[in-house]
């Protein structure tokens, strides 16, 4: 790319789009949006951490004091007792973090004649991706029956899988389960059995293990969010990571649009993008199978581990065809090593 791009596209609705937009209308680069809807999680838990990161994209304080708080963190791990870890951070239901983010400003809809696209929803230019793992989750909404701890989220691993509960309301919250049907798990639980009911069917099945697409970054675009590279949420790092990306995202175009890029410049910046994101991966896929490691010892967990592995040997043998990071992120900006 040759040419300085004036005008980016952002297609997409998620916390990559929203944040990349907000980064790139403070940096004074016009921007067109294409709100695509998207599904979004039943519900979702933000550390103080990930909220900050939030601020700081955004240029504002979010209003989180409407939301539910979660001030603690019950884990039940492997053949360990539970144990209660002090947090600090808000649920919300379905939806609502959407409604938390606020709108696009410059919401002109998608615009043809764009120099640049951010791509954070389908379809992709690059529609070719890798999945390390399989492991399919469900979600259900709750009755707490131990009203007292609607300020607690649960984490428990089982045989077969994990579940975790997140408190969304007083009384209320949802159940994610990970590996067997939500029903089974539960009915196996330790602890979350005599705290919870079901009290709506499970809610539609979807993909939990981590995946990425096989490029990231290209002549004229990039992608970025959840459908792009997605973590396991065993970390609770997903809205954070998108953030994360979001910043990377919006330093690189705003490298692209403050030098005449040749195209051997411009090429290098974007790969340096992609290869971030890839080496991103592979800490995850590595915390992750310490995660998984320590969850059982049971055919399930073994197998989950050796997926993820396998995940790091290929995300260590990409990054070994790219180049050493020739940039880094200064206060939001890509600046040369």
């Amino acid at each position: 790319m040759s040419k300085q791009p004036d005008l980016i596209a952002i297609l997409g609705d998620g916390i990559s789009a929203r944040c990349c937009t907000r980064l790139l209308e403070r940096s004074g680069i016009r921007v067109s949006v294409d709100t695509r809807q998207r599904s979004g999680n039943p519900a979702v838990m933000l550390s103080e951490a990930t909220l900050n990161l939030l601020n700081d994209c955004l240029g504002e304080r979010l209003p989180t004091d409407q939301y539910h708080p979660i001030t603690r963190r019950i884990v039940a791990w492997g053949d360990n007792d539970a144990v209660s870890i002090k947090h600090s951070g808000i649920a919300l239901g379905a939806h609502q973090l959407n409604k938390l983010l606020p709108q696009p400003v410059s919401d002109i809809g998608a615009d043809t004649a764009a120099d640049f696209r951010v791509f954070a929803a389908t379809p992709f230019p690059e529609s070719s991706h890798q999945s390390f793992g399989k492991r399919i989750g469900s979600a259900a909404e709750v009755v707490l029956l131990c009203k007292e701890e609607s300020n607690a989220c649960w984490i428990e691993s089982l045989d077969s899988g994990w579940i975790f509960l997140i408190p969304t309301a007083h009384g209320q919250g949802w159940l994610l389960g990970v590996g067997a049907e939500l029903d089974t798990l539960l009915s196996r639980s330790r602890y979350l059995q005599r705290r919870v009911v079901v009290a709506k069917p499970a809610r539609a099945i979807f993909e939990t293990a981590p995946r990425m697409l096989n490029r990231l970054s290209g002549p004229n675009w990039l992608a970025c969010g959840t459908q792009a590279i997605a973590f396991d949420p065993i970390c609770g790092d997903g809205t954070g990571q998108a953030a994360r990306e979001a910043i990377l995202a919006a330093a690189v175009i705003q490298a692209l649009a403050d030098r005449d890029c040749a195209e051997t410049s411009c090429d290098k910046i974007l790969t340096h993008y992609h290869s971030l994101l890839l080496a991103s991966m592979r800490r995850h896929l590595r915390l992750c199978a310490q995660f998984y490691t320590s969850g059982g010892c049971t055919p399930w967990w073994q197998q989950q581990v050796s997926d993820l592995i396998k995940g790091f040997e290929w995300c260590s043998a990409q990054l070994e065809k790219l180049p050493e990071p020739k940039y880094e992120l200064h206060n939001f900006r890509l600046i040369p090593r």
